[in-house]
């Protein structure tokens, strides 16, 4: 158990499983409760009003509405009284479990988790009764992005509510979609339908209440799915999550590292016989390749007997390579759940991370097998890059940085090093053939055409044209700058990268630096991507 400090401050708790995620407030309440859907990647069932579409492209409202989800009123359990002390742990620094008291010896204690295609609260007052409900809607997830590549219309909202023997059933059949909760110890019986948020008020009873949020496409089959939550021994379920967890964080001792590993297999969602890795599931329920490769490499390194990580990278592989989406042969800039491209942007390292994922896979699990199945897939994204190289030197044009901004010169140096990085990689995994010719000339092109003299001093430019022209400039995005010697591109001496790590972390990288700390021009502010650079370099 983990015991959170109410006075420092903390995130909404999130907990998820099985493509199921949510979120709750340091009063236990929901902000939301989010599911796998075939048609629109993420829906939700949520406290959060409609983002409005006419804001999509202005950054400042996108920031606002995010912000607000912090602090939103949730659904769920609300105590019959007014809570003087809180209390929030981590029930084998995992489970969100709240506690509070009032006065008179009065106290409330939930427990929220994931489990079996569904979600689980129990709830246990004394001294007073409470109420489930709130205001609530069931809508496919706002996808709100700082740099919107492309809206998706937003579904009508239609909500048909109904309430029956104890189990309420919320449907929205313009997506088609339906959450069931069953568990409510009444027997009233009523039917609402609207085209706004609705609020809810349903009475508890003093005691311990157990309700289960089960998902399907109508009413009728979640209703069924969330009694069939219900009819399992939800205490016997809980406890062998807690066991599960303990086993399988038993080798870990940072509490952040802990959250964070069970945080990547919360966003691991099952699509068929692939895994969707998210990048989040409450901001963006979207799948960037970069952001997924930094997930599946933490669960390559995981030695964990309870948890199967390195099967949920196999599975990821098998997403990305079978049932993404292409564009002309190439991935997009990030993807729903259901591997539909969300945004057709070109990025360069878009198309270089799934590669250097499955070469590390390979040499580090040995899986042969599902290497014969995926390794026809590599040359022609090999290929495909190579119809875009520059016609006399190993560059590679990109339509964005890595942090989803327009390029201010074609050819991105850490994309570069990257691409080194994949060729390398897949020789020794022995995926494909000899690259070490590629990957020789592009070594050869990044010391011919990323390096110029700034104030005085040879660097690595950020961004260059390969006619003599240089942009300088580092963001907290760009890992593969940072790593650069880890990888073997360079040393940790080496006059070059260390002037260009110097120059990164100093008030010349404009729109970088910050205060002694690394950001990015796309959100002006430190980043903690930026942090762990700095980690890196050290």
């Amino acid at each position: 158990m983990v015991a959170l400090d109410r006075q420092r401050g903390y995130k909404p708790l999130d907990f998820g499983a099985d493509g199921v995620t949510g979120s709750v407030d340091d009063g236990g309440c929901l902000i939301a409760l989010n599911s796998y859907h075939p048609r629109h990647g993420y829906v939700t069932l949520t406290s959060a009003p409609p983002f409005p579409e006419s804001e999509r492209y202005n950054p400042a409202a996108v920031r606002a509405y995010r912000a607000s989800l912090r602090t939103l009123d949730g659904f769920g359990f609300h105590a019959g009284f007014s809570p003087t002390i809180h209390e929030a742990t981590l029930l084998a620094g995992v489970i969100p479990h709240v506690r509070f008291f009032g006065g008179d010896g009065r106290s409330a204690q939930i427990t929220t988790f994931a489990n079996g295609g569904g979600a689980f609260q129990i709830w246990d007052t004394h001294g007073a009764g409470a109420a489930w409900g709130g205001r609530l809607m069931l809508q496919r997830c706002a996808y709100t992005q700082l740099t919107e590549g492309g809206p998706v219309p937003m579904p009508p909202l239609t909500m048909r509510i109904r309430f029956n023997e104890g189990v309420l059933t919320v449907e929205n059949p313009s997506l088609p979609w339906a959450v069931g909760v069953a568990g409510f110890p009444t027997a009233d019986s009523w039917e609402r339908e609207s085209s706004e948020p609705v609020e809810l008020s349903i009475p508890i009873p003093e005691g311990q209440t157990t309700l289960a949020y089960g998902f399907s496409m109508t009413a009728e089959s979640a209703a069924h799915h969330a009694r069939q939550l219900l009819n399992r021994d939800v205490d016997a379920v809980l406890q062998g999550q807690g066991r599960l967890w303990s086993g399988a964080l038993s080798n870990v001792s940072d509490a952040l590292v802990r959250r964070g590993l069970a945080y990547g297999v919360a966003l691991s969602a099952p699509v068929e016989q692939g895994v969707c890795i998210l990048t989040d599931h409450m901001l963006l329920p979207l799948s960037w390749n970069r952001d997924a490769y930094y997930v599946a490499r933490v669960f390559l390194s995981w030695q964990s007997g309870e948890i199967e990580a390195k099967a949920l990278v196999r599975r990821h592989l098998l997403w990305m390579f079978e049932q993404t989406e292409r564009h002309h042969g190439a991935w997009g800039r990030c993807y729903l759940a259901n591997g539909r491209i969300k945004d057709h942007a070109f990025q360069l390292d878009q198309q270089l991370f799934p590669l250097l994922e499955l070469a590390e896979y390979v040499i580090e699990t040995g899986d042969r097998e599902t290497l014969a199945r995926l390794e026809s897939s590599v040359a022609p994204v090999v290929s495909g890059l190579m119809t875009r190289k520059a016609p006399y030197f190993a560059l590679f044009p990109t339509d964005e940085t890595p942090a989803d901004d327009p390029m201010v010169l074609p050819y991105h140096l850490s994309s570069h090093i990257l691409f080194w990085r994949v060729l390398v990689m897949l020789e020794k995994a022995g995926i494909g053939g000899n690259w070490s010719t590629l990957a020789d000339e592009i070594r050869r092109a990044i010391d011919e055409h990323f390096i110029a003299e700034h104030d005085g001093t040879p660097i690595y430019a950020y961004a260059a044209d390969g006619s003599g022209h240089y942009y300088f400039y580092h963001d907290a995005n760009d890992l593969p700058l940072a790593l650069a010697p880890a990888w073997g591109f360079c040393g940790a001496d080496d006059l070059i990268w260390r002037a260009t790590v110097d120059f990164a972390f100093s008030p010349a990288n404009e729109g970088g630096y910050y205060a002694g700390r690394l950001g990015s021009v796309h959100t002006r502010a430190p980043w903690s991507l930026g942090d762990i650079q700095d980690l890196i370099i050290a």
